[in-house]
């Protein structure tokens, strides 16, 4: 038996802890300015004061020319339009040309870096004038060795590519294994999964020449083989080699083998490139990690028969009860921060009205979780864009919102036509676009002069191994990532993998695997990383060592760099912060516009 002084204490202490419970929470939702966008900044037209490089002439190159990439070989092709925003983003001028012949070869005024195509651009004499240009000092880059025929066939080629001997001109592989240096992320092996579920990841390229490469040589990439089939005098370093660097007196030859060099995945493979072949290198990045959820949330019960025959519940129920927990859940677990691109409506033809109850839930969830709100321009029927953004515009001020949109998404064949409506009522505040991953579109640029482009750059839902690379490669480039989930599907299902409960569980998989090695890089959201996108892109820098000491001035006080260094640590950053990447490689803000970066060797004691 309870006496009643003990139940009234009871009773008194259970009426104040609601007490205290309920006050907090009243407390915190009025804190929760939901309706304010605090990520938001206003347009500036900042585009025409971006940094621009320099196309040169062959013809009219001189010594006060910037430094300088030489592309050899289609100058329209894929291969010279990646090296085109390569040199954008590292702040290297361009050059093409069709033919070795074309090069000069005046000390003064030669490339970096000179790439060549393919194998076909160093025949015959062509080889005999690379030769001196590497001794004089210039990286040359094979971006893709295409017939190995002319390779067997010429014995000083398979020399200057540091080619031993080619076992067979078709090998099937089972995988790849890519090591540390080249790009961030440390090694990692692509080996075709036995589990039927994750085979559909395995789509690199795995029919290819087995080139085997001698001493002087240093493998980044190498294909993997049926063990089975390996005889026992078979070493590793004698396994098919896929990306390598022949060191030659003067330089450095780099060859890929495959199409690496045809898409985004360049951008980090030069950088590894030019580092691996420096005694250090310094470069810009963006440093923001984005998650953009895409027609999330809903506000119309729309497709109402399917829902209810799946979830029992209608689009707006799936999302508030089903949806959402698992979502942050996820974030957290990743410390990520979301964009969710909201989409009102799919289908403005059928008779479902968006019901904008639901708007202030989420905006307020949002800003418990330091996401932002976004707009979902992505629709299933409407006469046109137009009509989509007029109904949208009514649906927000009907619902008395104040919150202003600073991100939207668009398919990338409907940019055009949003350029168009840019200061309509609903995107006059919108300063950054997003899209899915297309080659046809740079990772980031300035659309226009007020408007930035962020593309999407993994899809989190469907990875596959040619995503990683690519991953991996993009924020060894410019430590910038933007994955991608994509919630039409689920409320407008087409196959039976489109279900809420499969999605979840490989988009969780997928972000809490692939992305943890890049976590040092900040999370933000789409306007955060829009800032840090201009700066990236108007910032212009010089760097210079004496001894032990790197100087960086930076026209961008507050830009990020990467340092990559072999054997050396940073001692200490005058003008700036520093924080290590992973083993010789170091994200870098620059706080002042003159920052001191102080190096030791590994082990070594430093005092200034």
């Amino acid at each position: 038996m309870v006496s009643k002084r003990n139940f009234f204490s009871i009773a008194i202490m259970m009426f104040v802890l609601l007490f205290l419970f309920q006050f907090s929470m009243v407390i915190r939702d009025r804190q929760n300015t939901y309706d304010i966008n605090s990520n938001l900044t206003a347009r500036e037209v900042d585009g025409k004061d971006a940094w621009q490089k320099q196309q040169l002439d062959m013809d009219s190159l001189t010594q006060t020319d910037r430094k300088y990439v030489l592309f050899v070989g289609n100058a329209s092709g894929e291969m010279a339009e990646a090296v085109d925003r390569w040199c954008t983003y590292a702040k290297w001028n361009f050059a093409r040309c069709s033919s070795v012949d074309e090069v000069q070869e005046d000390a003064e005024i030669l490339p970096g870096m000179l790439i060549l195509e393919s194998e076909k651009y160093a025949l015959g004499e062509h080889l005999k004038k690379l030769e001196k240009l590497v001794q004089n000092g210039v990286t040359i880059v094979f971006g893709c060795l295409e017939d190995s025929d002319h390779i067997d066939n010429n014995e000083e080629l398979k020399q200057f590519l540091g080619i031993d001997n080619i076992v067979s001109k078709k090998t099937e592989l089972t995988g790849v294994r890519f090591f540390k240096e080249l790009l961030l992320g440390g090694e990692v092996s692509y080996e075709t999964p036995v589990d039927e579920d994750e085979k559909e990841r395995q789509d690199l390229q795995l029919e290819v020449p087995w080139y085997q490469v001698g001493s002087g040589t240093k493998t980044y990439m190498m294909g993997l083989i049926d063990q089975s089939e390996m005889s026992e005098n078979i070493k590793n370093e004698e396994l098919p080699s896929l990306i390598w660097r022949n060191g030659i007196e003067g330089g450095s030859v780099f060859a890929v083998v495959g199409d690496y060099m045809k898409d985004s995945t360049a951008l980090g493979l030069l950088d590894g490139m030019v580092a691996e072949a420096s005694e250090y290198y310094l470069y810009p990045v963006v440093n923001a990690q984005n998650l953009s959820m895409v027609n999330f949330p809903a506000f119309a019960d729309e497709n109402s028969e399917k829902m209810i025959e799946l979830y029992s519940q209608q689009i707006t129920g799936i999302g508030r009860d089903i949806m959402w927990p698992s979502l942050v859940s996820i974030v957290e677990k990743g410390g990520l921060k979301m964009t969710c691109f909201m989409q009102p409506q799919a289908d403005y033809q059928d008779e479902n009205e968006s019901n904008s109850k639901e708007l202030v839930f989420y905006l307020k969830q949002m800003k418990e979780q330091n996401a932002e709100a976004g707009l979902s321009l992505q629709y299933k029927k409407a006469d046109s864009l137009k009509e989509k953004l007029d109904q949208d515009a009514e649906f927000f001020r009907k619902a008395d919102s104040s919150y202003q949109y600073g991100t939207a998404f668009t398919e990338e064949q409907k940019l055009d036509q949003v350029k168009d409506l840019m200061d309509t009522e609903l995107l006059k505040n919108v300063n950054t676009l997003v899209c899915e991953y297309t080659e046809q579109e740079p990772v980031i640029s300035y659309y226009t002069d007020e408007v930035t482009l962020q593309a999407v750059t993994s899809d989190g839902m469907n990875y596959h191994y040619s995503d990683d690379i690519r991953m991996r490669s993009i924020q060894s480039a410019l430590g910038y990532t933007n994955v991608m989930l994509n919630m039409q599907d689920i409320f407008w299902p087409e196959r039976e993998t489109d279900r809420w409960q499969i999605m979840q569980k490989h988009f969780s998989s997928n972000l809490l695997t692939y992305w943890k090695k890049f976590t040092v890089f900040d999370s933000t959201t789409l306007s955060e990383s829009n800032t840090r996108t201009r700066t990236f892109l108007n910032l212009d820098f010089a760097q210079s060592r004496t001894e032990n000491e790197i100087t960086l001035q930076t026209s961008e006080p507050g830009s990020w760099f990467i340092l990559r260094t072999h054997g050396e640590e940073i001692a200490d950053v005058e003008g700036g912060t520093w924080t290590e990447i992973e083993e010789g490689a170091y994200l870098i803000q620059a706080v002042e516009p003159m920052i001191r970066i102080q190096v030791k060797t590994a082990g070594l004691h430093y005092s200034k």
